[in-house]
């Protein structure tokens, strides 16, 4: 199902809702942490982002759009700061948790609804630090339910390497400073790697030179992205570097050894794009090489988020039509109080005030309980749903609200029962069409209550249009309807 980043009739523009939280003011790279909230009133997870060497907990808000994405999609976002950091020691990790129980709490935000990953040397952090939670979970009370990590060097006994490699060949690149500052940083916390290498092997998220199963293995359960710009052709043209001096090497390793030891949730996700900086520079070790949009989907389906696939208990599908999930209760229609959710689709002119199908859409409300649906309810539950649209969208687009009135709706007609419902009803609304023509309108709905077989479930779907039933149109919305179809089959 796609992920759509704006709601139905919602402004395009959300203004972010961002807060810098101190727990110590002077300190200014480790002393606070940023979150952005949903936009929405609901948080159905977090997902904590770490930027790479030397990052704070609010410059990678300028290179990458995670948490734009996540906002939009009941995800609550949590910057933490990497600071001067390769990797992850004792103090880090305190204050990782500190953080992070601090959040739960405050958000009410259940453990196994979180997500984790980092940019750099900032993945090489979130990396150590969920094997650390699998490895003793009586210590960390949040175990991340998905993992990713973008170019981060996975291995430090192999990132040690590879910047010897790199010093050796004595050329004035400009990144050979880098790799001066990983071997002096190295060798000052660790020392120099020594034949048992058991600094190397507490710290590193892996050791690829390894051959039995090292702090890898607490990663067996997790679902696991690692993304790279996999151009070598670039990297040996103008960084004069093979793949043995990408971090991409000891990356697939990691994923390759995930898989064997029983995680096929381990994935390699080579970047369709080339990696570039805000500033427009290429360069293979960017933010950008992360699709957020297919990130932030992929992480609402390890969070089992709600509704997770309606594909599961219906079939629904209309091609061509643009789909839409939204949750109960409705932000415009708070009277509503079902709980559940609605599945949209809209035909590809609904929004054409010159097509035959202007306002045609249908859609589907599934009810996690046996509600009463009688001639009262559904013109209560209409009346409310197209007011409390339409003055949205009157306010959104800033309408002249002396034209805008609350939609009043035509007594519900309860009709001959159609195939594969309980009940089949008829109505229409008179509105102001904030959407399409910003003038008074009449909608036509027909309303069917579906017969499925679980009597625990309350299953609605709605055809809408805003030409009579008589007009063409209808001959689509009522093939739409008779296809739908509940997994299992109806009680009749």
């Amino acid at each position: 199902m796609p992920i759509l980043l704006f709601s139905f009739f919602c402004n395009l523009l959300h203004a972010q809702n961002y807060e810098k939280v101190w727990f110590d003011k002077t300190d200014s790279v480790y002393g606070f942490y940023t979150v952005i909230k949903p936009t929405g009133p609901r948080i159905q997870g977090a997902v904590v982002l770490f930027d790479g060497y030397s990052g704070n907990a609010s410059g990678l808000l300028a290179d990458t759009k995670i948490h734009n994405v996540a906002s939009d999609n009941e995800l609550l976002t949590v910057c933490i700061p990497t600071g001067m950091r390769l990797f992850l020691d004792d103090a880090h990790a305190a204050i990782i948790r500190k953080i992070l129980n601090e959040v739960s709490k405050t958000y009410s935000i259940p453990k196994n609804r979180w997500a984790m990953g980092g940019f750099s040397s900032g993945g090489t952090v979130a990396l150590r630090y969920t094997e650390l939670c699998y490895e003793h979970p009586k210590e960390f009370e949040i175990q991340p339910r998905a993992l990713f990590t973008g170019d981060s060097p996975v291995d430090l006994l192999g990132l040690y390497q590879s910047s010897k490699r790199l010093l050796s060949r004595n050329t004035k690149d400009w990144w050979l400073g880098e790799a001066r500052m990983i071997i002096d940083s190295l060798d000052t916390q660790l020392g120099p790697p020594t034949p048992e290498l058991a600094k190397y092997r507490q710290v590193s998220p892996f050791l690829q030179c390894d051959s039995l199963p090292g702090n890898e293995q607490f990663l067996v359960t997790v679902p696991y992205r690692t993304y790279h710009d996999v151009d070598v052709a670039w990297a040996l043209k103008y960084r004069h570097q093979s793949i043995y001096e990408r971090n991409m090497l000891n990356a697939s390793e990691l994923v390759n050894r995930l898989q064997l030891l029983g995680n096929p949730q381990a994935e390699f996700v080579a970047s369709p794009i080339h990696g570039r900086r805000t500033n427009g520079q290429m360069h293979p070790h960017s933010w950008n090489i992360i699709d957020e949009i297919d990130l932030v989907y992929w992480i609402k389906e390890k969070l089992a988020f709600y509704p997770g696939d309606p594909s599961k208990r219906y079939t629904y599908a209309v091609e061509g039509w643009q789909p839409e999930i939204m949750i109960f209760p409705f932000d415009f229609a708070p009277g509503i109080t079902y709980k559940g959710y609605e599945d949209l689709r809209f035909s590809p002119n609904c929004w054409n005030a010159a097509s035959d199908e202007k306002w045609a859409y249908t859609f589907a409300w599934w009810l996690d309980e046996a509600y009463s649906i009688d001639e009262k309810t559904l013109q209560q539950n209409i009346e409310s749903y197209y007011t409390g649209l339409t003055h949205r969208r009157a306010i959104a687009d800033k309408d002249d609200r002396s034209a805008w009135f609350p939609s009043r709706v035509s007594p519900v007609k309860k009709i001959a029962t159609t195939p594969g419902d309980l009940a089949t009803y008829t109505v229409s609304v008179h509105l102001f069409d904030a959407q399409v023509t910003k003038k008074p309108g009449d909608l036509y709905i027909k309303v069917h209550l579906k017969s499925c077989s679980d009597r625990n479930k309350t299953i609605l779907f709605f055809e809408i249009s805003a030409f009579p039933t008589t007009q063409p149109i209808w001959n689509k919305l009522d093939k739409i309807n008779a296809d739908f179809k509940c997994i299992g089959g109806s009680t009749n």
